[in-house]
């Protein structure tokens, strides 16, 4: 009667743990960070600098938006944070915390976290200053 016990607890351990991935799943999440990468290169310094750099040395991220950001509407700007996120978690399903900053005067200006893409009131938007005013 020992023996089966001591049979079972192992068996039960294992049934108890997450299936393992797959090779594919891998190269699937694989394939798509590294379109993540292409289109943020794209939208970086060099494009329509929509972030200008990352400073990863703290968590959470620090990344410096550009005027790109500033003059993206938000739909666009909420799509770019969370896509960096996931670039950033390494997983396409998965998400990094990141605070944003303004690149020119390195003040804060929102973040992305447990609570979604916000920004912060004190945050001028340049789409919103060229925004006709009645």
């Amino acid at each position: 009667m020992k023996f089966t016990r001591l049979a079972v607890i192992p068996l039960l351990f294992l049934l108890l743990l997450p299936l393992p991935a797959g090779a594919q799943d891998f190269r699937k999440w694989e394939a798509q960070l590294s379109q993540f990468k292409e289109w943020l290169d794209v939208v970086g310094q060099a494009g329509s600098r929509l972030w200008l750099r990352l400073d990863s040395s703290r968590r959470p991220h620090r990344l410096y938006v550009g005027e790109g950001f500033d003059r993206a509407d938000h739909t666009v700007k909420e799509e770019f944070v969370e896509i960096f996120s996931h670039y950033l978690a390494g997983h396409p399903e998965k998400y990094a915390l990141i605070d944003l900053f303004d690149g020119a005067t390195g003040a804060p200006i929102g973040e992305f976290g447990w609570g979604g893409f916000k920004l912060y009131p004190s945050y001028n938007s340049l789409a919103k200053d060229a925004a006709p005013r009645n």
